[in-house]
């Protein structure tokens, strides 16, 4: 018999957590898309393997003598997938793009490493990592992926305007120097204009000098260095802020468009390794969410 492995994978999955609707949470896919794999099954199998009374689900004794061995089955891959790359691989990789690593994850690595033996190596990269297991284990996107990868929401983006205290004064008393990190033709000084007309400050655009920097991390740098004002992500400044390198220009932050996201492939996310950190970076997204600090404004 030629079964489908996607609908044996997503029968089994149902069976797991006795849910439709968790199943289709975890395999990242719809409950039409479900429900799709589920007719398949039946017609290749010939007998019905679930029963639904209102919202239960109710399993045939066909079906549980089906999905427990699936469970076996599935069991014994992941363990094979887990042996083969994990002795070629006794490190956890994990790939992200530049802003997050020295922004966000960095930072916190102190207290992952009292909690583990295991030994992590970071891979920064300019923007999306590329998703194979040659590159890392786990990846950290700004877009969930969905096929064969299990993607969890960490936090949406915020942009914040900072600089020196002398930047700062100046922007009160002279042209204020804006630092862009939009610096292609088409788009140029777009993050700006968009901040400043939520201030309902475009007028400030008609007297300031620019300078243009292609990445977060060079326009906090030149923020730093008293250069100008900067539009960065907020967990990246949060560290000059604290420090009183850097100051708030104002107190209003502007949602970039990005979200970020954790991803690993489904087959391995249940590996120790890989388990253990997942559960590591979202309880810290959970935590900085009650901990985050206050900078006051300052213009």
């Amino acid at each position: 018999m030629h079964c489908n492995i996607r609908a044996l994978q997503v029968f089994e999955c149902i069976y797991r957590h006795s849910s439709i609707a968790k199943a289709a949470e975890e395999l990242a896919i719809t409950r039409s898309a479900i429900s799709h794999q589920l007719r398949y099954l039946r017609m290749q199998i010939g007998e019905e393997l679930i029963e639904k009374t209102g919202r239960n689900l109710t399993f045939t004794p066909r079906g549980i003598k089906l999905a427990k061995s699936l469970s076996f089955a599935f069991s014994q891959i992941e363990n094979s997938i887990q042996s083969s790359i994990c002795e070629a691989n006794p490190t956890l990789r994990v790939a992200m793009c530049s802003s997050f690593g020295p922004g966000w994850l960095i930072p916190r690595l102190e207290r992952y490493a009292q909690r583990t033996e295991c030994r992590l190596q970071i891979s920064l990269q300019g923007y999306q990592p590329e998703l194979s297991d040659a590159v890392a284990d786990v990846f950290f996107t700004t877009t969930p992926i969905k096929d064969g990868f299990w993607s969890t929401k960490l936090f949406a983006e915020n942009l914040i305007a900072v600089g020196t205290a002398a930047q700062v004064a100046r922007s009160r008393e002279q042209s204020p120097i804006l630092i862009t990190t939009d610096v292609e033709d088409r788009t140029f000084l777009d993050d700006w204009r968009n901040y400043l007309g939520l201030l309902q400050r475009q007028d400030l655009l008609d007297r300031a000098a620019v300078l243009g920097a292609s990445h977060y991390l060079f326009a906090l740098e030149m923020a730093t260095h008293g250069l100008g004002l900067a539009l960065v992500p907020r967990f990246l400044a949060e560290a000059r802020l604290a420090a009183k390198d850097l100051q708030l220009w104002h107190d209003l932050p502007m949602p970039s468009g990005r979200t970020y996201y954790l991803n690993v492939k489904h087959a391995r996310r249940n590996e120790p390794d890989i388990r253990n950190f997942t559960n590591w970076v979202r309880r810290m997204v959970v935590e900085g969410q009650d901990e985050r600090p206050e900078f006051s404004k300052s213009a």
